[in-house]
């Protein structure tokens, strides 16, 4: 481990210094290790910092005394760090996890507007992928509990009744996979359609198909909620569009780049302990990786809300839950220090995040579903 004057050099090596008679337990961070989050506060602004490695996360506090130009000049830290931090990610205790997301999808529109998409968009989207074929590949990319997966086929059956339908699912995990085959034997009007499960990571699949040197075709490839799970965005899209037929569609849903979480994940992501190995990723950067790509699309934008209300009562239960999935942290409102609650708590009031409607705070939970061409 690296020794402390290694880890925390003296302030006044790193950042211009005006003179204070109390420099004593001041600490700092190289430049390449902090992160900053600037907010006015009369003629003084705040300063946020963090640390981070595989041991710990603490989070910095100083005072900006006065600008010179583009320089900053600090005068002490207001505290010393908390060496043991007490912040960690939600997925580290997964009955809090568990219940923090089914509150997530009580309180949210996030199923109602993928089911609205499904419903008006989607059998346009499909309407030639089948032409003329016998059989129509399907190829679900960490399908979950397959809720939204038999939606999709239900669609698939509508536009192509009779025609067999191979129906293959990439999940990690086996809670999912176990929750998916229950789900399967409880629906009817299943028969045409082959389902197939790989317990394996997007990136594992891709793995063994290559090692395999097998590169099957798809008619449809869906990506709906998965891709902040991945660790090379642009690779993972290139793989799966390199597996579409002539005909065939990509569609990834993932949250909009105007929504709150995109807004409080730009804000305040480098702040909170990331769920590994997940990334903080919206339609906006999905957008950037395809533009690049040279890849053609069309975007749709999914209004969805997130009833907060609870998270602004002092002590509510389901309030402290929602505001652990809003920031991936576990026990958030009893660990994060106080200054970061509390400029939290205050943003997500803001247009940015939330809107107010009958007395209620509704987060702005949208999606946005992309659909590629091939």
């Amino acid at each position: 481990m690296a020794t402390k004057s290694r880890k925390y050099r003296a302030l006044s090596e790193l950042l211009p210094f005006q003179s204070s008679s109390d420099r004593k337990g001041c600490f700092a961070l190289p430049r390449s290790s902090a992160t900053t989050h600037r907010s006015r506060c009369g003629e003084e602004k705040c300063l946020l910092l963090q640390y981070r490695n595989k041991v710990q996360e603490s989070v910095f506090r100083a005072e900006v005394k006065k600008t010179e130009g583009e320089k900053l000049c600090f005068f002490a830290f207001l505290r010393k760090p908390n060496m043991a931090s007490s912040m960690r990610s939600l997925i580290s205790n997964h009955s809090r996890y568990v219940e923090s997301f089914r509150l997530f999808l009580e309180n949210s529109t996030e199923h109602e507007c993928m089911l609205e998409f499904i419903e008006k968009k989607l059998p346009d989207i499909i309407s030639s992928i089948g032409n003329g074929k016998s059989a129509i590949n399907i190829l679900s990319v960490g399908g979950g509990a397959g809720e939204i997966d038999l939606q999709i086929l239900s669609k698939l059956q509508a536009r192509y009744p009779g025609v067999a339908i191979n129906h293959e699912v990439i999940e990690p995990s086996d809670e999912q996979i176990c929750h998916y085959k229950d789900r399967v034997a409880k629906t009817s009007n299943l028969e045409n359609v082959k389902f197939t499960w790989h317990k394996e990571t997007s990136h594992e699949y891709e793995r063994r198909m290559n090692a395999k040197q097998e590169f099957k075709k798809w008619d449809f490839v869906h990506m709906i909620q998965m891709l902040y799970y991945v660790q090379d965005i642009a690779a993972t899209i290139r793989y799966f569009h390199s597996l579409l037929d002539a005909k065939a569609k990509l569609l990834i849903i993932i949250v909009s780049g105007s929504s709150g979480w995109d807004t409080l994940w730009k804000k305040y992501g480098s702040l909170l302990p990331l769920n590994a190995p997940s990334c903080y990723v919206s339609s906006a950067d999905i957008k950037k990786v395809l533009d690049t790509e040279g890849l053609k699309y069309q975007l749709f934008e999914l209004p969805s809300s997130m009833d907060i209300t609870n998270c602004f009562i002092e002590g509510n239960k389901d309030g402290e839950l929602l505001l652990d999935f809003l920031t991936e942290t576990y026990e958030f409102s009893k660990t994060a220090p106080l200054h970061l609650k509390n400029a939290i708590m205050e943003d997500l009031k803001k247009p940015e995040c939330s809107g107010e409607r009958d007395g209620k705070v509704f987060f702005n939970n949208n999606l946005s579903a992309i659909v590629i061409e091939p």
